[in-house]
């Protein structure tokens, strides 16, 4: 049985290596990025083309480091059910070498004794659930390092996106305030306006160009991020992000909250982390305190398994031996390791109320990760379509009425902030859609949508 469940988590090993609950390949990616899971040069000319949130998950399983960390620990785990299972036909070869001792003429024969074999069976038997709680526990381990790994490189994909989008949008802004500055430098040679606009505008532009290398050095830190998670040589090239908005819905709120109960690997953890001590417990108990019954009718058959001049005992054991001087029992003193056995009662107890706390605190994550989406979506709508057009509206109007002299300078340099903020603000919640539900899953477990609509 011990051999049998060793196979199984092989098994479930092998199946789940680079697909899980929370996170898989991507069928149509898996002929393509298969060899870069151990070719770093086809993983960077990969990345040099049109970017995807898949290809970038694709990539992560099949190369992260910690990911690959915690398979190991995961194979180390399993080779535990063979030490138990080595370890116990150890200690049978050395039953089976103390029975044959002091046989007087001739050896003994038939089976080993009662007494010699328990409570071995019994004992295995718990260890080989003990150890399959500890895989059970390597094997969430790995869950969580793909979760983790996953999702830090959606967040930067959606991130990236954000600073990439910005800058354009600044040089755009940038562009637009030289075409400003023109006009003003024009109509203050007509003496039409003061030389404090010009002044402005130079000032304005000053501060955008300082802010457009500080997005440059952040689009750099992004990117180091996705490489450093995809085992990638800092410096590699990233192409364009091929990204669209229109994701696939989500279930209902109270269906997630069912979800995360469910999938969650801290909860499942701390589950598999009772049930562990529990068997722990019972272990303890088997092995220390005495026995239910005093096996006086245990029969050993000593008459016929012992020949020559030591044929002299009973059958089987006729009294009980006195507490005390040479013959005591084996566990006359299980009550020295009571304590250790409350010990580990009262942390069974504390780890239940542990877990209660842990299912509430995931209830509550779920809510704050659900609000950061509903309200990215909403304050996006709210911006596309209806607060960029306006300004952009306002722009144009304010822009002619400057060149004409009916609109003054404070009006039309207000216009030109608001434009830019504006569309810096859009950019920033549509990428937040993506950030927010990368964390809404995270908190989850588990997908909960698949595919990443085009354009």
């Amino acid at each position: 049985r011990i051999r049998a469940l060793r196979s199984k988590w092989e098994g479930v090993r092998s199946k789940n290596d680079q697909n899980s609950a929370f996170a898989a390949i991507d069928s149509g990616l898996r002929a393509s990025v298969d060899a870069a899971g151990t070719d770093a040069n086809k993983a960077i000319s990969l990345l040099e083309n049109n970017v995807t949130v898949e290809l970038l998950e694709a990539l992560v399983l099949l190369r992260n480091p910690a990911i690959d960390a915690a398979g190991k620990n995961l194979g180390a785990a399993i080779e535990a059910f063979s030490q138990i299972e080595a370890l116990d036909a150890i200690l049978r070869q050395y039953s089976a070498i103390a029975q044959g001792t002091m046989n007087g003429i001739g050896p003994e024969k038939g089976k080993s004794k009662v007494a010699l074999e328990f409570p071995f069976p019994g004992v295995l038997s718990l260890k080989s659930q003990i150890v399959e709680k500890d895989v059970e526990m390597a094997l969430l381990d790995q869950e969580m390092a793909r979760r983790e790994a996953v999702t830090s490189v959606r967040k930067s994909f959606w991130n990236l996106i954000y600073i990439r989008r910005s800058r354009a949008i600044t040089r755009e802004i940038l562009t637009m305030l030289t075409q400003l500055e023109e006009v003003a430098a024009t109509r203050y040679e007509a003496g039409k306006t003061s030389y404090q606009d010009v002044i402005r505008i130079r000032i304005n532009k000053e501060t955008l160009g300082t802010t457009l290398e500080t997005l440059k050095e952040r689009q750099t830190t992004l990117e180091t991020m996705i490489l450093t998670q995809l085992d990638l040589p800092v410096g590699a090239r990233i192409g364009e992000l091929d990204y669209a908005m229109r994701f696939k819905p989500l279930p209902e709120t109270d269906r997630i909250y069912e979800l995360a109960a469910i999938h969650r690997q801290e909860i499942l953890k701390l589950r598999a982390a009772i049930d562990k001590m529990e068997r722990v417990v019972e272990l303890a108990e088997t092995m220390i305190l005495p026995p239910f019954a005093s096996n006086l009718s245990t029969f050993e058959n000593r008459t016929a398994m012992a020949v020559g001049t030591f044929n002299d005992k009973e059958p089987f054991q006729t009294t009980i031996t006195a507490a005390k001087g040479a013959g005591l029992p084996k566990n006359v003193w299980y009550g020295s390791n009571d304590a250790y056995l409350r010990q580990t009662r009262a942390k069974i107890l504390a780890l239940k109320a542990s877990l209660k706390k842990m299912e509430n605190n995931t209830t509550l994550l779920v809510r704050k990760a659900w609000f950061e989406l509903d309200r990215s979506k909403r304050e996006e709508s709210l911006l596309a379509n209806t607060v960029v057009d306006l300004s952009r509206t306002s722009l144009n109007v304010s822009t002619h009425g400057y060149e004409s002299g009916k609109v003054s300078f404070a009006d039309v340099f207000e216009s030109y902030n608001t434009w830019l903020k504006a569309n810096m603000a859009l950019e920033r919640k549509r990428s937040d859609i993506g950030v927010s539900r990368a964390e809404l899953e995270r908190v989850v477990g588990k997908r909960l949508s698949h595919g990443n609509p085009r354009p």
